[in-house]
């Protein structure tokens, strides 16, 4: 989803990677807007791999939202962004 109230409690962010040669890491860096709350270390152990970090929301983070995801370089891979309505 990309919408969601402040009564959701708790989001998950799902990740599945395809072609890992070697056990690695992936990042979930969770952001309310400019500013970074979360910043989630992932292992990869294989291929396909899946792996999810997740993070409480509290009632008072009303707003966007987006979670980039990251390899162990730190190069963006993907972003998603969400919304927290009241």
């Amino acid at each position: 989803g990309t919408r969601f109230q402040t009564a959701v409690g708790k989001l998950f962010c799902f990740t599945k990677t395809v072609g890992a040669a070697e056990p690695t890491e992936i990042a979930h860096v969770w952001y309310y807007g400019d500013v970074e709350r979360a910043r989630v270390s992932l292992s990869v152990k294989g291929s396909p791999w899946r792996t999810y970090s997740s993070k409480l929301i509290q009632e008072h983070e009303i707003g966007n939202w987006r979670v980039e995801v990251l390899d162990s370089a730190g190069n963006l891979l993907e972003t998603l962004q969400f919304e927290i309505v009241q």
